[in-house]
């Protein structure tokens, strides 16, 4: 006989219960773990998992017998940046932290207590960002020094990310580092890392790690103090397998020549074959991409970098481009708008040379340019040979408002599901809407399109 509390309230299985715990909102749990013993067992999670003191900021005046009963829920710890903050989850039941984002005060206390904080996660520890107070002077190495034995204490490491802004350790050290994390695959070096150097190299290859933020001088010359490292001894020596690069100078000259970029890149990673220059200016965007790397498959900029040379420097590599990507303002974020304003594009009178791309680039897939606008006169000129491609963000003249674009898109949703007849109407449509629509319908794969407002999934 089926118990009348469960047939009334499935809620009252626990197999059910667990699974709904992880579905509700914060406010939700709080209001479940009232219910019940066995409802506070299941719906504590939810309310312990995630700490981020931007928004939990009375966490740290929580009474510590809370804190240490249900530390061991917490599986995400972000934005610890105070002392309060950091006493607050120094505690023993605080071990199976996966995600930790803190930011070192300068004093040696702090900096040592973040150490144990980390120590006492270490077995389950998977992405780590630690990064120093934007106070501290960068020629003040004292006040960024942190020791790595807290990364290496553990035979068992997780760790998959890791992102080291702004700190100080030994050359060595970031060697063992890397030794100890054997699940290593992204690994982030910036605002001004300092590794020193000791009387030698300890050239450990790390095979997992697939991706490395660091800029050039941070590559060429991680200490200050030495001078650049020699050939085939640069940070790169320790990725071996590394095939994505954020490899940005944003000085208008090369820290390095050019043709020392290519020959350690072909010595010690020559798999690298996706770059981003991030905010990199136009002339160092060609350097790279037309010197320093071979079949290059995928590459990220920002579009006020776009030139004629930047376009010439893309088509080094035709044959192997998968993917081109730019992006406004400070980061690649997409843009998602209800309207579509118009907007100032310094290229606007060289579109001709971006239509080299989709047109010299046979196996494209990926074409942003969300701060070009495109001219249909000039890409009905010639066919795209990227018929494969499956995601485009571009603008296109004479689509200045949302109903149009919404026209053009459903006219391209319609013209890919409706009978040859509706297409044969189409064709006679000769709108801007629908002759975008036809340009389109060329890419049987493609996927997702934005042409100014929000994007469109087929």
């Amino acid at each position: 006989m089926i118990d009348p509390l469960i047939e009334k309230n499935p809620l009252q299985i626990p197999e059910i219960r667990a699974r709904v715990s992880r579905l509700v909102s914060l406010k939700d749990a709080i209001s479940c773990v009232r219910v019940s013993k066995a409802w506070s067992k299941d719906f504590a999670l939810p309310i312990w998992c995630a700490v981020d003191f931007d928004s939990h900021d009375t966490f740290e005046d929580l009474d510590s017998d809370i804190v240490t009963k249900h530390g061991h829920h917490i599986r995400t710890i972000k934005n610890l940046t105070t002392q309060s903050q950091l006493n607050a989850v120094l505690r023993p039941t605080i071990k199976n932290v996966r995600v930790l984002q803190v930011t070192c005060a300068t004093n040696a206390r702090f900096r040592t207590l973040c150490m144990d904080l980390i120590n006492n996660s270490s077995r389950s520890l998977e992405k780590l960002t630690l990064e120093m107070d934007a106070n501290a002077k960068q020629q003040d190495y004292s006040s960024r020094m942190i020791s790595v034995n807290a990364f290496v204490s553990s035979s068992a490491s997780q760790l998959a990310e890791i992102r080291l802004h702004g700190i100080c350790f030994g050359r060595d050290s970031f060697a063992s580092l890397l030794r100890n994390c054997p699940l290593l695959t992204y690994v982030d070096l910036q605002l001004n890392v300092t590794l020193f150097s000791g009387p030698s190299i300890d050239a450990f290859q790390h095979k997992g790690v697939v991706t490395l933020l660091a800029p050039v001088k941070q590559v060429f010359k991680p200490d200050p103090e030495s001078e650049p490292s020699s050939l085939g001894f640069s940070l790169l020596v320790h990725f071996p397998n590394l095939t994505n690069w954020h490899c940005y100078n944003l000085p208008t000259t090369l820290f390095v020549p050019v043709e020392r970029i290519k020959s350690e890149v072909a010595i010690c990673c020559p798999q690298v074959t996706m770059i981003d220059t991030w905010k990199s200016p136009q002339r160092i965007i060609y350097d790279l991409v037309a010197n320093a790397f071979h079949g290059l498959t995928h590459v990220t900029f920002a579009y006020i970098q776009l030139s004629v040379d930047v376009v010439v420097a893309f088509l080094c590599h035709k044959a192997t481009l998968l993917q081109i990507i730019t992006f406004r303002g400070n980061n690649n974020s997409h843009t998602e708008r209800d309207d579509a304003p118009s907007e100032d594009d310094h290229f606007q009178q060289s579109g001709r040379a971006v239509q080299l791309l989709p047109r010299s680039c046979p196996h494209l897939k990926v074409l942003e340019f969300e701060g070009h606008e495109m001219d249909m006169e000039i890409m009905e000129e010639e066919a795209w040979a990227c018929l494969g491609l499956q995601r485009l963000r571009v603008r296109i003249r004479g689509l200045d408002t949302k109903d149009k674009i919404d026209r053009s898109l459903n006219l391209w949703k319609e013209g890919k599901q409706g009978p040859q007849q509706q297409k044969e109407a189409e064709a006679k449509d000769t709108s801007i809407e629908a002759r975008v629509a036809s340009h389109l319908l060329a890419f049987k794969k493609l996927k997702a399109v934005w042409l100014g407002t929000r994007t469109f999934y087929a």
